[in-house]
């Protein structure tokens, strides 16, 4: 059996190619990847490897990026340090999805699983299930603030985004209400909010999808967004998270 390796990280493809090696000695590494091009290239140019293992995230954009561009015959395991790509992974040629760090149990039972489809890419609607799951978690529906001597409970519909200043995280509601709260933007990002509607855009802001009123390309390849309620500052997304942005508005 070859493989191809299509990561943007080298220590993560070498470890990766070595626990590939710990599972089956008879494994073969055509080729490492490390970015979309590269892949658009690969697929056209050589013959179809067995198996695939590709990062979601590389650097020069979303590797779902490639399956829009050219098809892909040869089944595919998406590796990646976040999940909420997951449900969209099984929608292209996969047979699999490992979160990094790579687990070499869960390794050796992808390449088994593999084996007994007998090389024919199919969705495991086992794992589907399992993933669904996990991709579900009990964010928080509600936000309790202070307001003076008074309290409300803000819930998450009613958010438009949420604001950084230093070390304090402003709440913003649709009706353009301004809150305190005692959570930091990455515990929010990390565990409270979910993804498919809140986006970290910037350091400062993460906006609700439903505030987003336009969208402009900005300099140095960043885009500016304009939402409601019109925010103190511009809301400029990152140069390094645009192509997570767009994959995040067309999921």
């Amino acid at each position: 059996m070859d493989v191809l390796i299509v990561e943007d990280e080298p220590l993560a493809s070498e470890r990766l190619a070595e626990l590939i090696a710990q599972c089956d000695t008879s494994i073969q590494v055509r080729s490492t990847l490390d970015t979309i091009e590269d892949c658009v290239e690969f697929f056209t140019k050589e013959d179809p490897v067995d198996l695939v293992f590709m990062d979601i995230q590389l650097s020069d954009g979303i590797s779902f990026e490639i399956f829009d561009r050219i098809e892909v015959e040869s089944p595919v395991v998406f590796t990646t340090a976040y999940d909420q790509y997951a449900l969209q992974a099984f929608k292209v040629n996969s047979i699999d999805y490992l979160l990094k760090p790579i687990d070499p149990s869960e390794l050796q039972e992808t390449l088994q699983r593999f084996v007994r489809q007998q090389s024919r890419p199919a969705t495991d609607h086992r794992l589907l299930q399992q993933l669904s799951t996990h991709l579900n978690p009990p964010y928080q529906s509600r936000f309790l603030v202070k307001s003076g001597n008074h309290y409300h409970s803000i819930t998450q519909s009613d958010i438009a985004y949420f604001q950084a200043d230093g070390k304090i995280v402003y709440l913003v509601t649709q009706a353009g209400k301004r809150y305190i709260i005692d959570y930091t933007m990455e515990r929010l990002e990390r565990d409270l909010l979910p993804p498919d509607t809140f986006f970290r855009v910037n350091r400062t802001f993460m906006v609700q999808i439903d505030a987003i009123r336009d969208i402009q390309n900005y300099a140095n390849g960043r885009l500016k967004l304009t939402v409601h309620p019109p925010a103190d500052y511009d809301i400029i997304v990152s140069r390094e998270r645009v192509s997570f942005f767009k994959a995040w508005l067309n999921s």
